[in-house]
């Protein structure tokens, strides 16, 4: 009994574990690309990455560049838990059903594009709350500490509740964030991918159990991270564009966002803060799959 639910078990703490890395790794790049996301090519508060860097830490300090993290800090390892352990289980059992014993890449992509809709549930409460937090400039210790609207996490998650309720209010912008996170598929695929490619450069056999050295896996996941963003950016610019607008705002729902950016801002709207959300992608991916990859090596 115990053989069959530790494997189980045991990535649901190897997915904790990358969730905390990811965050750690990549926070403050996240709180950039929010906040570029959020004001638009339109906005004149920042000329680009650079600057919205020095007006954050200039205004609010270092401390700035986390605003927010409290959220995905404390969820996004439980999040990670669930869909790693998610994603193993549907991926063993997708191989089950074919009656083999190895997965391919596209099995990991399957299984992908059902966890990524069913974490979806589970993410955008947290991402809203993240967004709302991060575009809330100001610090505690300035003049404008006053007219901060949410103290915490657990304030803008009751505060947003009661005004707007739960799909108006905490879940607003669900249905980009189920299609980006459904394009997981190329985040586990390209993970797969890219640990195959090296793999086979290097002359180690995955496939009877051979454990890439964790340089390569580090490589393999940033490339993940990075072929990710490439598939989803768009989706990502319009949720956080809806979370972290207000309710009466022009951005009422995916589709007329979508029409709003691309007629006041063009196509280059849809990948502002591109820039840093590459710059995070790399490193921060590496982490998650690195806190992954070593929680399920020395795990008993």
């Amino acid at each position: 009994m115990v053989e069959e639910v530790w494997p189980k078990v045991r990535n649901f703490l190897a997915g904790y574990n990358s969730g905390l890395c990811l965050v750690l790794a990549g926070h403050p790049f996240d709180t950039i690309k929010v906040r570029l996301q959020s004001e638009g090519t339109l906005s004149t508060r920042f000329k680009g990455p650079l600057h919205c860097v020095r007006e954050t830490i200039t205004n609010e300090g270092v401390r700035g560049l986390y605003k927010g993290m409290a959220a995905p800090l404390f969820a996004t390892g439980a999040i990670n838990s669930v869909l790693f352990g998610t994603q193993y289980s549907v991926v063993q059992h997708i191989v089950a059903l074919d009656e083999r014993t190895v997965p391919r890449t596209t099995d990991h992509m399957k299984g992908a594009l059902f966890t990524g809709a069913f974490i979806s549930f589970l993410v955008t409460p947290m991402e809203g709350v993240k967004a709302r937090l991060q575009v809330q400039y100001g610090s505690s210790g300035t003049a404008t500490a006053g007219s901060m609207k949410y103290k915490g996490p657990i304030d803008c998650a009751v505060k947003v509740t009661k005004e707007h309720g739960i799909f108006r209010g905490i879940y607003r912008g669900w249905l980009p964030v189920v299609l980006s996170r459904m394009s997981n598929y190329s985040y586990f695929g390209g993970q797969v991918f890219f640990s195959g490619m090296i793999a086979g450069m290097v002359g180690v056999n995955v496939e009877t159990g051979e454990k890439l050295p964790i340089g390569y896996s580090l490589i393999s996941g940033g490339c993940a991270g990075c072929t990710y963003w490439l598939s989803c950016y768009p989706f990502d610019v319009v949720k956080n564009r809806m979370m972290a607008s207000s309710e009466g705002s022009m951005y009422r729902g995916m589709s007329s966002t979508f029409r709003h950016i691309l007629t006041t801002e063009g196509w280059r709207g849809l990948f502002v803060g591109f820039a840093p959300c590459m710059l995070r992608a790399f490193p921060a991916n590496a982490a998650a799959f690195f806190g992954f990859e070593m929680a399920n090596r020395y795990l008993p």
